[in-house]
């Protein structure tokens, strides 16, 4: 014979419908109506009765739903931070290449300084140098979320005539210094 549902039963079957139950293996269980039925031996029609009155399914719907956003937000919320870590520390790391750049392209200069002849930067590791700074500036701008620059850089430089231009460009630089440091005697 059946169970009488009391406010106390329904209440009890209500949260194992809506909210589910852990079952002994620790995994948690959405049990149907019939399940409840079968669960707590109770009248089939009358928990359908229940159910439907105090509307049990929207019920479930809603607090899934609400569920589902939270963990949203929370995952959101989490990939926020970590994408704000990451970009953090390329935009350190960058900072740290375009340093190092600087330091040997300083160290360049000053050794041409003071040997015009033979001393400077030698000419691949000039490129070297130059390709470390274009890599940090990326970097960076990534980190900083320009992206959209980043592709228009590599659009251009991938051109066989904007190279060759950047090419001309460094060439007449390099005659440039180099002409400043000819000493005529007359």
């Amino acid at each position: 014979m059946p169970e009488k549902i009391t406010d106390a039963l329904s209440s009890v079957m209500r949260e194992e419908f809506i909210f589910g139950y852990t079952d002994a293996t620790g995994v948690r269980v959405y049990p149907s109506i019939d399940s409840l039925v079968k669960k707590h031996n109770v009248a089939r029609a009358t928990l359908y009765r229940h159910a439907e009155k105090e509307n049990w399914q929207g019920q479930k719907n809603q607090i899934q739903t609400e569920i589902e956003q939270k963990l949203d937000d929370e995952r959101v919320t989490k990939l926020l931070k970590e994408g704000k870590k990451l970009d953090d520390t390329a935009l350190a790391i960058a900072q740290g290449m375009l340093t190092s750049v600087g330091r040997k392209l300083q160290k360049g200069f000053q050794d041409e300084q003071n040997n015009p002849v033979d001393g400077g930067l030698a000419e691949t590791l000039l490129r070297d140098l130059s390709q470390t700074a274009i890599n940090a500036q990326k970097l960076g701008k990534l980190a900083l979320g320009q992206a959209q620059e980043i592709s228009k850089v590599s659009a251009d430089v991938s051109s066989p005539e904007a190279f060759r231009e950047i090419m001309e460009q460094l060439d007449e630089i390099a005659e440039s210094r180099s002409s400043s440091h000819d000493h005529s005697l007359q």
